[in-house]
């Protein structure tokens, strides 16, 4: 595996990813899947686990279902809309930040800022760490 360390190349990347699953989301046929490297791991805050299917998922299966099963129980899909605040590059790494506007699975509106720290690796996603403010969710989602 070689680490994919042309900062530009990783964020045109990232770009193509974001608006691919900004698609995905939409109900369109979009290969997100397509982006991941066959070794990916995608964590989140361990405060997680709980409300979702973990906080850590290894590889593409995992990641796959998480955009599926997971997002579904929290959203609305097809109301998912993405804001785009900033990204930085260095080495294989490219953080984004961003905000996730969307209404819940039960109708209420969602507006929360997250950062995301991606890992790239012969050309592809190989790791995220995404951060957000868990406590705003779950007053959104916890009974």
């Amino acid at each position: 595996m070689s680490s994919s360390s042309d900062p530009q190349q990783n964020k045109t990347q990232l770009l193509a990813f974001q608006k691919t699953l900004a698609r995905r989301l939409r109900g369109e046929d979009a290969d997100i899947g397509a982006f991941f490297h066959k070794d990916i791991a995608w964590h989140f805050p361990k405060s997680t686990a709980e409300a979702a299917s973990g906080c850590d998922h290894y590889g593409i299966e995992a990641v796959m279902a998480m955009f599926g099963d997971d997002v579904g129980q929290f959203y609305q899909q097809d109301s998912m809309t993405f804001h785009y605040h900033s990204m930085t590059a260095e080495d294989d790494r490219v953080h984004l930040h961003f905000s996730l506007e969307a209404k819940t699975a039960t109708g209420e509106d969602y507006y929360n800022d997250y950062q995301s720290l991606f890992r790239f690796a012969d050309g592809k996603i190989i790791e995220v760490w995404e951060y957000f403010d868990t406590a705003y969710l779950f007053s959104f989602f916890s009974g």
